[in-house]
């Protein structure tokens, strides 16, 4: 889900994506911030993109979820609803995600899957919001389309973001019984 294929050219993807949106609705006080917040495949990711982009993002659908508009409401208050995670559980995640990050944050950014793993010797199913910029779509694609598998599904989720299974699951839940446990990939997108 979200394929992450090469996270750093992902995020210049989306300041250009965010750039055009925020002015294209009169925003430019945003449009001027995402601007002077740099990112780049040579410098990588400032810190100032990194405090500005998961608002910004939420805030043109292009996020953790496309009707979302706020980690707060969106995730955090609805995680702490769920009754199958204890207390402690549910504290370790916002500690996990907090603490992890440093440890792989870069590896991660400049980490290019089209140029190391191509060829897989299992079956490779990639769902995939429209609307995803924290883990770009179209890169998405285009690595798929790259993959050597003995059998490979893309399914392309038209009104989801970086969580399809999350906002579309009757579509995922189906996908996953019919071409997932029955080894093709008779649902998957053509184009």
């Amino acid at each position: 889900m979200a394929q992450i294929v090469h996270q750093l050219r992902s995020e210049t993807l989306a300041q250009e994506y965010l750039i055009d949106v925020f002015r294209a609705r009169g925003d430019e006080r945003m449009a001027r911030r995402l601007e002077a917040a740099p990112v780049s495949l040579e410098a990588g990711a400032s810190e100032a993109w990194m405090r500005l982009r998961d608002r910004a993002m939420h805030e043109a659908g292009v996020g953790h979820m496309h009707q979302m508009r706020s980690v707060i409401t969106g995730i955090f208050v609805p995680m702490w609803r769920v009754r199958a995670y204890t207390l402690r559980e549910k504290v370790n995640i916002w500690r996990g995600k907090i603490w992890s990050r440093p440890f792989f944050w870069e590896d991660l950014l400049r980490d290019d899957l089209t140029a190391r793993l191509t060829r897989l010797e299992l079956p490779v199913y990639f769902f995939t919001g429209r609307h995803d910029y924290t883990a770009n779509a179209e890169l998405s694609r285009a690595y798929f389309n790259t993959i050597e598998a003995p059998v490979k599904g893309f399914y392309l989720f038209e009104d989801s973001a970086h969580s399809p299974l999350f906002e579309e699951p009757a579509r995922a839940r189906q996908i996953l019984l019919s071409d997932v446990l029955g080894g093709t990939a008779a649902l998957a997108d053509t184009r």
